[in-house]
């Protein structure tokens, strides 16, 4: 065996350093450090059936061969019996000479290596008939929602043959968990790296579902650093064939299992997010305030009819002047269609008449919502002249709680503990709120209406600490914990 540094792991590393930034954006590619693949491994192989002479192993997308190696220095056996039982897939021909040559230095060169082979894993499998222990590896991402990586009509159309429901927008990542799990015996484990969003993306529900029915997750590795290249927040999901345990192992930490709706409370856990019960049933803020927000036409048909204008009767509110309570339009500046604005105004006049209508909707007294923030922030628009930049949602009261009422059930501690635990991982960090107006409409009214007039008292008076303990009363918690892990994420606190 190869004695260094570097060793068996050189092949990799010349892999990735030959690979240019456009080549691995496009392919998803990106090459997996040894430290992350050891951390991934320890927490998967707690779960799995113990390693013995027996035991086989496949990587999907095996890359620079980085999770074979770490598998083969794990595996009992001599060299030559251990090679024969790792298994790796890839669409990448180099990729395959790599991982051959990264196995074949490890065990000391007289080795068969006919076991790495070229393929796609999802549609073309060259195991395709072979049933595998350990199915581990850091399959590509490649997003359905930016240029370069969609799927082509015909790949579309071949996954959801393959399983009925899975298409449209699931990332490939994930398409490769329902992959590994088919290629499982029983009782057999799958580890794959996974962007952070398959926890919680809608998208992404049917993969979750069937996992939940034939190998539901038994553990969770989350990565505290973004280790990988791919500019995402990442875990690796660990699947085991079987009945599913009532919890699931969280970096260490036994997590109640959640419902495949979404498993963003796993990453939520991780995070240290203060787990708050959320009602079911009863009233909720879409029962009383119409909540919407604008998509592309809506953000495209005001370029023409902004202007800078500080005595403007209808400011432009975008997310980066919402602050808790705090308006900062006309104090800061901000950014709208690649311009910069000091405080930018709406001429309705030259508004695109397509979208005339909903502009003129939206000026009426509201609550403005900014989104991608560390906690739910929002402001009020007591006159109605303020027109919400897209991705701002509009929540407009309807009858029944005030608009200061329903501004301090948005900014409460409790509101933002619900929709970060629900929406883990799919916001654009793992720091961010992703907020929408569907989530906002779901959230549940507080029952103790007193507290709920002080709160609201509190937001009237621009008193953010008073208008959150308020609303932890109004909902019943009492939790210091969740008090103090809120107003540490406050931007202005």
């Amino acid at each position: 065996m190869l004695e260094g540094p570097w060793g068996p792991w050189l092949p990799g590393f010349v892999r990735e350093a030959l690979t240019s930034d456009g080549e691995r954006h496009d392919a998803g590619v990106h090459h997996t450090p040894p430290r992350v693949v050891d951390q991934v491994l320890d927490r998967a192989l707690i779960h799995a059936e113990p390693l013995d002479e027996q035991t086989t192993v496949l990587d999907p997308a095996v890359g620079g061969g980085a999770f074979l190696l770490a598998m083969a220095e794990r595996m009992p056996g001599t060299p030559f019996d251990i090679v024969a039982r790792l298994h790796g897939v890839d669409v990448d021909p180099l990729a395959v000479a790599t991982t051959r040559a990264a196995l074949s230095l490890w065990a000391g060169g007289d080795v068969a290596l006919d076991t790495v082979r070229v393929g796609d894993h999802l549609v073309d499998d060259p195991f395709a008939t072979k049933r595998f222990d350990l199915v581990v590896g850091n399959p590509p991402f490649l997003s359905q929602l930016r240029g370069g990586t969609p799927r082509s009509q015909a790949q579309r159309a071949a996954l959801a043959d393959r399983w009925a429901g899975v298409g449209g927008y699931v990332d490939d990542a994930a398409a490769f968990l329902l992959a590994g799990v088919d290629a499982l015996a029983d009782g057999g484990t799958v580890v794959l790296v996974q962007p952070a969003s398959v926890l919680g993306a809608i998208d992404a529900r049917s993969v979750r579902e069937r996992l939940a029915r034939s190998a539901p997750p038994r553990a969770l590795w989350v990565d505290p650093g973004r280790a990988f290249a791919a500019g995402v927040d990442t875990v690796a999901l660990v699947c085991r064939r079987g009945d599913a345990p009532p919890t699931v192992d969280v970096d260490g930490v036994a997590v109640d299992r959640p419902s495949a709706a979404s498993w963003a409370p796993l990453l939520a856990a991780a995070a240290g997010v203060p787990v708050v019960p959320r009602p079911t049933g009863g009233a909720t803020l879409g029962d009383v305030a119409r909540v919407t927000a604008g998509f592309r036409d809506q953000y495209y048909g005001l370029t023409d009819a902004v202007v800078d204008d500080a005595a403007g009767a209808h400011p432009l509110v975008t997310s980066g002047v919402i602050d808790p309570l705090d308006d900062g339009w006309g104090r800061r500046p901000t950014r709208f269609a690649k311009r910069s604005f000091d405080a930018p105004a709406v001429l309705l006049n030259r508004v695109d008449p397509s979208i005339d209508t909903w502009i003129r909707d939206r000026l009426v007294p509201k609550v403005l919502v900014a989104s991608q923030t560390r906690l739910i922030e929002a402001i009020v628009d007591v006159d109605g002249r303020c027109v919400p930049c897209t991705p701002v949602v509009s929540v407009e009261p309807v009858g029944g709680p005030s608009i200061w009422h329903l501004a301090a059930l948005l900014i409460s501690p409790v509101a933002t503990a619900w929709l970060v635990t629900e929406a883990a991982g799919t916001a654009l960090s793992a720091a961010a709120v992703r907020v929408s107006a569907a989530t906002l409409a779901a959230l549940p009214l507080p029952d103790d209406e007193q507290a709920w007039d002080i709160a609201a008292e509190a937001s009237r008076n621009g008193d953010v600490a008073a208008c959150g303990r308020a609303m932890l009363q109004a909902h019943a918690v009492d939790d210091d914990a969740l008090y103090a892990w809120w107003w540490d994420r406050m931007p202005t606190r």
